[in-house]
């Protein structure tokens, strides 16, 4: 019995607890007023727009009184700015767009979605003309801007004029120019609401009676954010991509495994953790980059007619051309970092001992004249029937020695190593077809 009853004592005390933190929970009870400082800072990402969602969601659950967006960017990816754009409008909570220096290109979407904009005297705000500056882009860029004002309450014909040239506003701007504002003139226009010195400032307007007892949270970026941020930014993942292409290339031309082959993976590693973290990229597409690494992996030590070679690569590219947010940026990043990395390669190829195992993914043997080989530019009739040896694999093209000549053959139908008994088996003009004499087919 006393068991019992040090059990219900236990359990009411519990519900007590439980229902005490609860009430803390919805009431606030500490009497404290919070306050989110958000920055958006940089270049806009992907890493920027699941920061934000986070920091809004948080700010959610300590039921705080104002966030503040702290803007000092000069632009980025639209459609990341856009994510960020509509968590915004989505939120309870009253919203301030605090520009603390510049909200130009993607930035001035996020301004504009806040309730307020307040900024300080050397502050601009504009200039969103889009990348590439074509019709449907300007088209979709402007439009969103449009919706973004009429739901604020804004001129939506004056903040379009920041992304579309063709937009003419008499007295401030004309056709062919982009609009761009500063503080003074976009609180002249009705664009931004206050002027203000500093942060202090902003608190200060927004809650002067609680400024006292206002408790300032500034969110930042956790680690994984922090990575998103680096992977995704768009001058960043070339340069990811380009050490990661130098770093495994150079791996397989060198003996061993070493530093070019780990520097190589962890740049990968960043580009496509990065683009998961952010969002960007579904975890289907890092297993698609696993499965093509996987294919040359095959190629080089289970040698084939070059399908798993072929198929590794495009599966690379593929991954690769998905990790990003749009197909522009990836096509410019790709091109990029091929072009860089294979400036790099060549002139590493002048300085480094190439593998052996290098010669299974591509013939390095030069059939120069002077060492004997043959071009079988004429007629070939002579070798039918006749046998021969390899000197290089035959993948399925490579030199073979046949009648005491060093020629070029083709292999029918398999991969032949080098150092093999062949046969020529057909002659077609110049082309020799050969096969391996210690096959079945070929007696």
């Amino acid at each position: 019995m006393r068991y019992k009853k040090a059990l219900i004592t236990f359990v009411s005390i519990c519900l007590i607890f439980t229902f005490l933190q609860i009430c803390k929970a919805e009431n606030n009870s500490d009497g404290k007023t919070y306050i989110y400082v958000i920055p958006v800072e940089g270049v806009i990402d992907n890493g920027v727009a699941v920061f934000t969602e986070r920091a809004i969601n948080e700010a959610e659950k300590t039921q705080a009184k104002a966030l503040i967006f702290e803007i000092d960017t000069p632009g980025g990816e639209v459609n990341s700015a856009i994510k960020i754009s509509n968590n915004i409008l989505r939120t309870s909570i009253p919203t301030v767009a605090f520009i603390n220096k510049e909200a130009t290109s993607a930035g001035v979407i996020i301004a504009i979605s806040c309730e307020k904009i307040m900024a300080v005297p050397a502050a601009t705000i504009g200039a969103a003309e889009t990348r590439p500056n074509e019709e449907k882009y300007i088209s979709y860029w402007s439009s969103a801007l449009r919706a973004v004002a009429e739901a604020r309450g804004r001129d939506p014909q004056l903040v379009a004029a920041m992304a579309d040239s063709d937009i003419v506003i008499e007295g401030v701007k004309e056709k062919g120019k982009i609009l761009s504002l500063t503080t003074k003139e976009a609180l002249k226009l009705g664009l931004i609401d206050e002027q203000v010195e500093n942060l202090d400032e902003v608190i200060q307007k927004i809650l002067p009676e609680n400024k006292g007892n206002a408790q300032i949270i500034r969110a930042k970026m956790n680690l994984p954010e922090q990575i998103a941020h680096v992977a995704s930014n768009p001058y960043i993942a070339p340069i990811l991509l380009m050490i990661g292409i130098v770093g495994i290339v150079t791996e397989i031309l060198s003996p061993g495994f070493g530093i070019p082959g780990v520097i190589g993976l962890i740049a990968f590693g960043l580009f496509f953790g990065g683009s998961f973290m952010a969002g960007a990229a579904p975890a289907w597409v890092l297993g698609l980059f696993i499965l093509g690494m996987a294919l040359l992996l095959i190629e080089i030590f289970m040698p084939g007619f070059g399908v798993f070679g072929v198929t590794g690569i495009l599966s690379i590219i593929a991954a690769i051309i998905m990790a990003f947010p749009n197909l522009e940026q990836a096509l410019i990043s790709v091109i990029f970092a091929i072009a860089a990395s294979s400036i790099i390669i060549y002139f590493l190829m002048k300085r480094i001992t190439v593998n052996p195992i290098f010669n299974r993914i591509i013939l390095g043997t030069k059939q120069e004249k002077a060492k004997g080989y043959v071009a079988t530019s004429k007629d070939a009739s002579e070798f039918l029937g006749a046998k021969g040896k390899t000197i290089t694999p035959l993948r399925p093209t490579g030199a073979a020695v046949i009648n005491g000549e060093k020629v070029d053959v083709l292999a029918e139908g398999e991969f032949i190593p080098k150092n093999s008994e062949i046969v020529v088996i057909k002659v077609e003009g110049s082309k020799i077809i050969v096969r391996n004499a210690n096959n079945k087919e070929s007696e």
